[in-house]
């Protein structure tokens, strides 16, 4: 055995049962939503990537003819294997950040003709060897077209990553810019394992390098499980406990305002709509209260059931907070006149402001906001004729 291949063979190995490890706690950690579900995928894919390129070196420059069909039948699977991880990835990162699945064009311009004109090359492989040949000594060799499928795996890869870090330079919320560049950094120790493996024929290393990218993906998604709420992508209530604890106590010199808001007849929505409707409303709640109040540092989070709070810090003056609301307004008053949604929106707001001689804790922050709130959704209630 080369010390190539035992290499290889060290590195492949490693790099499967990482894959192999994250595969599994990802099957018993997460819920099983959709984008979980493409994160599983494309773990799958990966793995599967990684097997072939393992049994490829294992059987690389051993003599028989069996060994010779199988090396055939390995290396094609793992040319078409690699080609549909990058387009589960993509489809992924897609879900991730436009909280959608792909369309049935986007389907067929991205999956359809890239893995049909991939699976046509490899069938016609052992007459034309464009793609690769196997030797008589049963050794594997690259093809013309084996340089054209690796820049289309890389150009997937790249260009997902460029995608990314534009929808990255508009996203001002600070953990969704997180998730951002770790999704757009994806590309970068694949492209490094590409650069060593050109430079080295023989090291194959743009696979398992991926492998450190899935690891960095599953930490995030792991933070993201404690911290985030899975259907608004907004911080969730832990978050904003954290963040109150730290800011609303004895010894802070914080100023901070604090926005407690309710969606209006949402009780009405999930009873006339249903619950999957419900569920959209609140995802274009959470858009209208991201879009505005995204200035500054402000913390937005989902508080529970149709509540969503955001706290404005260093920011202690009613009159600052006119512009946000003004903001949200206008907002609110654009989403209903598109007509997208079925019924019109409308939020009741409340706001309290730290410091306060009444307001000693996070508690009473809220409590003091919540009291204002359902001021104002009494008054809307009054005006709209219906009950709470």
């Amino acid at each position: 055995m080369s010390p190539y291949t035992a290499f290889n063979l060290g590195v492949d190995g490693f790099a499967l049962i990482v894959m192999l490890i994250l595969l599994y706690t990802s099957i018993i950690s997460f819920d099983n939503t959709q984008d979980v579900r493409f994160m599983k995928r494309a773990l799958i894919m990966l793995f599967s990537v990684l097997l072939f390129d393992f049994f490829s070196w294992l059987m690389d420059g051993r003599k028989g003819s069996t060994i010779h069909v199988l090396l055939n039948i390995d290396i094609t699977l793992y040319y078409i294997a690699q080609i549909y991880a990058v387009i589960v990835w993509a489809q992924y990162v897609q879900y991730r950040v436009m909280r959608r699945v792909m369309s049935r064009q986007n389907v067929w311009i991205s999956i359809v003709l890239p893995l049909g004109a991939v699976f046509v090359l490899l069938i016609t492989n052992p007459l034309t060897h464009y793609t690769f040949s196997i030797s008589a000594g049963n050794t594997y060799d690259r093809g013309p077209l084996s340089a054209p499928i690796a820049l289309l795996v890389m150009g997937y890869l790249l260009f997902t990553s460029i995608w990314v870090m534009y929808k990255r330079s508009k996203e001002l919320l600070g953990s969704t810019r997180r998730e951002y560049a770790i999704l757009a950094g994806f590309v970068i120790p694949p492209f490094i394992g590409a650069v060593i493996q050109m430079s080295h024929y023989g090291i194959s290393l743009i696979w398992p390098m991926t492998t450190i990218s899935m690891l960095l993906l599953y930490i995030n998604r792991s933070r993201d499980e404690i911290s985030i709420d899975a259907l608004t992508g907004l911080n969730n209530r832990g978050s904003l406990d954290k963040y109150l604890l730290e800011r609303v106590h004895e010894n802070s010199d914080e100023r901070l305002t604090l926005i407690l808001m309710d969606v209006d007849k949402f009780k009405i929505i999930n009873d006339e709509l249903g619950h999957d409707m419900g569920d959209v409303a609140l995802r274009e709640v959470a858009e209208i209260i991201r879009q505005s109040f995204s200035s500054g540092h402000n913390f937005i989070a989902r508080y529970g059931g149709d509540e969503f709070v955001v706290v404005i810090p260093q920011v202690d003056d009613p009159r600052m907070i006119d512009g946000f609301m003004r903001s949200l307004t206008t907002n609110v008053e654009h989403f209903n006149s598109t007509g997208d949604f079925p019924i019109q929106l409308s939020i009741s707001c409340g706001t309290a402001f730290y410091p306060k001689n009444e307001i000693h804790t996070p508690e009473d922050l809220l409590k003091a906001a919540d009291a204002q709130m359902y001021e104002e959704k009494e008054r809307h209630h009054q005006l709209m004729g219906y009950k709470r």
